[in-house]
């Protein structure tokens, strides 16, 4: 056995050192406030902040737990304060067009001065007009009107009146109008009278009678133009008083807002719709409002003059940050309310309500994409919005023009916003690729990593880390050991004995929990042991599935062995995953070979069981194989190859390694040691590969071997490129350092399979074969049998077919 390739116990763990930082307890760091590593995505999103142009959006990607949203809201949150508070937005009715009403812009604070003001003008103005129209002087101006054109119209009648009664025709006011009555020396004619009348009389009657009837026709077109007139002439009097009170009381607003032209603009349209609709306004006619709103304050003729203020600033110190944890459509992007009134639905100006994406404008929006892509029209009228730099608030129907009923269309709000998108790099991959919209209008990616290079200064950072989070949540402080321990969570996490874990999410996890597991032991301070058993409970809870496959082992229900020496069987290591915890174990690989022609027959492929990466692993072996006993002769055999008692997909190539071994010791005759297991993949030259998971499948086959029994001789031979990734557990490492266990890393197959036999490969000579008796040379030896037996076979088989023909061909002569 080659014992260059066993791994000594120093090297199968990260041995921290933090004799170059002093301290006690984490009471006495000071905690962080910078950023651990990420420069890369740091760089990015000060990069898109500070450039000022369109599309320079930020998708930021990275592993769950990495710390993304904490330091994408803190390098906002920081930017945001070298920035003024953004505009104020409100909506306020348009006269000219009631169904789109008008929006605002005002200085951040103003909106809500802007809105007590005119409240307090409409209401002012209300009353003063109220008592304007009640006055003394008015009403004599108006009853001087009034009395003039009566006077006028009396006098249009009297003069018909005058010219009936010289014509012996009396007028008489009916509810039907007027009606002529004839007369006889000054009395009405009865009809018998009339009728007693000759024919001359009875014409001349008729005819002062329609005489009569033009006279009053002109005269009631006489008086309805009076009453035009008149009508005219009051609201001409009802202008002249409202507009001096009306001027008088918007003279102030508009010198107020003459730097705002569209507040001025909307200054003026409201004073000349309360000088048409004066009475309405003053409350002396009843209102048209049909639907009394609950919302507004006002009474109803007044609600046209209310303000809807949208956004806010007042408070607002620099510009704004949102996380929208929520991304609807309507959440996004606001919406105009609806309310039922007797079976009547109706809405108005005053029901618009705003979104995240208004109350983020002139400053800075946060988004979970997987939650954006899952709302109906979010995301593509988010694009909408970004890239027209508006955006319009209206019911989601009506953008898509899915509506019949009319609803309102608000002016649209102009934006000046960046977006910051946070999902993983399969969701920044697939926009990327499959939407044009996305590449031009998120230009900027911040890619997070989910580790750091173990240095000096890292070590610090991640020190003064845990200070922070210790203080931020109230725990009890770390002692060196404690801190030690936690640093070294860090590294496993990683996989990497010279990196050092950013998944944060994970090391909180385990620090608040070790916090807690000391208070309940009643200590004053998190040690080593309190982490160690957070990490040891935090296991527990996630390992059932482990122990039902380790139960299964240590029952035999699955074959594993673990002493011993065998031909053609070795045990392989895998992973398993299980979203929160994986775990490894052994699985048996066995194979058989004999006389055939159809090569290495993979069975999980046979039998639909294998994955393409796996395909692939077992055509590299195959290439391997034949390059190196191939060159001499062509190959004929038949090899079968199976992972036993497995009955689900099996994908990967880090068992290539473990087959070839397996296949070589079936040709060989040479049994396998099978208190070692084996893994890594093996590319066409025969050099061994790093794997993943490397820790795990060492511990799972450590866990077996530790219940079946330690005989000292077990181990597991890992690729060489693997070393650095051996963060090993406690017991592993003890093992080891006893001499009860054994890490080995090889470069190339021929390592493996002399740790695994004890046999040494061979070397080839000039002619093609390979040191006598080695391994090489029994396969080679081996092949070369198969050939000449099948050779033979078939020779055989054709003199045997041959001499039946010659039979034949006799007994028909």
């Amino acid at each position: 056995m080659n014992r260059n390739c066993v791994i000594p116990a120093a090297s199968l763990k990260k041995i921290v050192n933090l004799d170059t930082i002093p301290f006690s307890t984490t009471e006495e760091i000071q905690p962080l406030t910078s950023v651990i590593g990420q420069e890369r995505a740091v760089s990015s999103i000060q990069f898109a902040l500070e450039i000022d142009d369109s599309g320079y959006n930020i998708f930021a990607t990275g592993s769950y737990g990495t710390g993304r949203t904490t330091i994408v809201q803190d390098l906002l949150n920081k930017s945001a304060k070298s920035l003024p508070a953004p505009s104020d937005w409100l909506f306020v009715y348009n006269f000219n067009s009631p169904d789109e009403p008008k929006a605002l812009r005002m200085d951040a604070g103003q909106a809500i001065r802007f809105k007590k003001r005119m409240n307090r003008l409409i209401f002012n103005l209300s009353n003063e007009l109220q008592k304007t129209f009640e006055s003394k002087t008015y009403a004599e101006r108006k009853n001087e009107i009034v009395e003039s054109i009566q006077k006028a119209k009396q006098h249009l009648y009297s003069e018909v009146e005058q010219k009936a009664a010289a014509l012996q025709i009396r007028i008489k006011s009916t509810s039907m109008g007027f009606a002529t009555i004839p007369l006889l020396n000054g009395e009405e004619i009865s009809d018998d009278g009339f009728a007693s009348l000759s024919t001359e009389e009875r014409e001349s009657i008729n005819a002062h009678a329609t005489t009569v009837q033009k006279l009053l026709k002109q005269m009631i077109r006489a008086a309805n133009i009076l009453d035009r007139k008149l009508a005219e002439q009051i609201d001409d009097l009802n202008e002249e008083a409202a507009r001096f009170v009306i001027e008088n009381h918007f003279e102030e607003m508009l010198e107020l807002y003459n730097h705002c032209p569209d507040v001025v603009a909307y200054l003026k349209e409201a004073a000349e719709h309360i000088i048409d609709n004066v009475l309405e306004f003053a409350g002396l006619t009843e209102s048209e409002e049909e639907v009394p709103n609950p919302n507004q304050s006002m009474p109803p003729a007044l609600n046209k003059y209310q303000v809807n203020i949208l956004i806010d600033n007042a408070r607002q110190k620099g510009a704004p940050v949102i996380y929208e944890t929520n991304p609807t459509y309507t959440n996004l992007f606001g919406r105009i309310e609806k309310k039922s009134y007797q079976g009547y639905i109706y809405t108005d100006y005053t029901m618009i309500k705003p979104g995240s994406v208004l109350a983020a404008n002139g400053g800075y929006l946060i988004l979970d994409a997987e939650q954006l892509l899952k709302h109906p029209f979010a995301y593509e009228a988010l694009k909408r919005a970004l890239r027209s730099k508006n955006l319009r608030i209206e019911d989601m129907n009506t953008y898509y023009g899915y509506t019949s009923t009319v609803s309102l269309r608000p002016d649209p709000v102009p934006l000046n916003i960046k977006v910051v998108l946070i999902g993983n790099s399969y969701v920044y991959r697939l926009l990327h690729n499959n939407d044009d919209e996305f590449r031009k209008i998120f230009k900027v990616r911040a890619d997070f990593d989910n580790e750091v290079k173990n240095t000096k200064q890292a070590l610090k950072k991640y020190i003064r880390f845990i200070s922070r989070v210790v203080q931020e949540e109230n725990l009890l402080p770390f002692d060196r050991s404690g801190v030690t321990a936690v640093l070294e969570y860090g590294f496993r996490l990683s996989g990497d004995q010279n990196k050092l874990s950013i998944r944060f999410g994970e090391v909180v996890k385990i620090i608040r929990e070790a916090s807690f597991w000391a208070k309940k032991k009643r200590k004053k301070m998190v040690g080593r042991p309190q982490v160690l058993y957070a990490i040891e409970q935090k296991i527990y809870r996630h390992n059932l599935v482990e122990e039902k496959v380790h139960e299964s082992i240590l029952d035999k229900s699955v074959k594993i062995a673990v002493k011993g020496s065998v031909v053609g069987q070795v045990n392989g290591l895998a992973v398993y995953n299980l979203g929160d915890y994986s775990f490894g174990r052994p699985s048996r690989i066995t194979v058989n070979t004999f006389i055939g022609g159809r090569g290495i027959v993979n069975i999980e492929r046979e039998a639909k069981l294998s994955g393409k990466i796996h395909d692939k692993g077992m055509l590299v072996l195959n290439g391997y194989f034949s390059q190196k006993f191939g060159q001499t002769m062509p190959l004929s055999f038949s090899a079968t190859i199976t992972f036993e008692q497995n009955y689900g997909m099996i994908d990967g190539d880090s068992a290539s390694s473990t087959e070839l071994y397996a296949l070589l010791s079936s040709l060989s005759g040479i049994p396998i040691d099978q208190g070692i297991a084996v893994t890594g993949s093996v590319n066409q030259k025969g050099e061994v590969q790093a794997i993943g998971g490397v820790n795990e499948k060492i511990e799972g086959f450590f866990k077996v071997c530790q219940s079946r029994g330690i005989t000292g001789s077990q181990g597991v031979i890992i690729p060489k490129a693997n070393e650095r990734n051996l963060l090993l557990s406690e017991a592993v490492i003890e093992a080891v350092e006893k001499g009860d266990f054994r890490i080995f890393s090889v470069s190339h197959i021929e390592e493996g399979i002399q740790i695994l036999t004890g046999a040494k490969c061979g070397f080839i000579h000039k002619d093609g074969s390979f040191t006598k008796d080695s391994i090489f040379d029994k396969v080679q030896k081996r092949l070369i049998e198969f050939a000449r037996t099948a050779h033979h076979f078939r020779k055989n088989l054709g003199d045997l077919e041959k001499k039946e023909n010659n039979e034949e061909n006799e007994d028909k002569n």
